[in-house]
């Protein structure tokens, strides 16, 4: 779930592209649009005068606007997951290293960011309204899900615990991950994400007690 500014470049002259490059300028420019304006960041003129190329260059790679910003939301929840996996898997080996780094990288400042609350705010609206947005917001859920159902998987077989249901103990835990991850972009004095963390990794010692059994 990296943050939107996160690798974005300034704003670009005009040049040949290949089509992929384009299109990620072009949804970077749409996120930092989102950032700043909100809602009324969603708009082909605006997000083409941060991009410096015309709104023609939009329409002619994603046909309109709605495409292009599922296009950004898969960039940014893509690049968000990437974050906490590139973390993991430079974590040791072990099971539990790599299910407690997911926990703490999730709680980073490239995700524990309020702008990315903005974005993701904005996005949630269009889900209810466009096929699109709503086909990558599943996607980009169930690519979670089954990351997270593997990290627990492993852990539990490490451990010798029994998980009766590994997919519906995924749901849970990102259920809390995203809970916490919520209430601190609403509230950043509700708790540290140090306390995040702890309350992740407590969570990971409810499955050696049995909690998902």
């Amino acid at each position: 779930m990296a943050r939107p500014r996160s690798g974005v470049k300034a704003r670009a002259g005009f040049r040949r592209e290949a089509p992929e490059d384009r299109r990620r300028q072009l949804a970077e420019a749409a996120l930092r649009c989102i950032v700043r304006h909100g809602n009324a960041g969603v708009s082909a003129r605006q997000i083409a005068m941060e991009a410096g190329v015309t709104q023609g260059l939009i329409t002619h790679h994603f046909g309109e606007i709605n495409e292009l910003v599922a296009h950004a939301f898969d960039l940014m929840a893509n690049g968000m997951l990437g974050t906490v996996m590139n973390a993991v898997d430079h974590a040791p080996a072990d099971p539990k290293a790599r299910l407690e780094a997911f926990v703490e990288n999730s709680f980073s400042p490239a995700l524990f960011d309020r702008d990315v609350l903005g974005v993701w705010v904005v996005f949630w609206g269009l889900i209810l309204h466009s096929p699109r947005m709503s086909a990558s917001q599943k996607g980009e859920y169930t690519a979670y899900v089954i990351t997270v159902e593997k990290l627990i998987a492993d852990y539990a077989a490490a451990e010798g615990v029994t998980i009766e249901n590994p997919r519906l103990a995924a749901i849970g835990f990102t259920a809390l991950m995203d809970g916490l991850w919520l209430a601190w972009c609403l509230n950043p004095e509700a708790f540290q994400p140090e306390e995040g963390i702890q309350i992740g990794k407590n969570w990971i010692k409810g499955l050696k007690l049995g909690a998902f059994a």
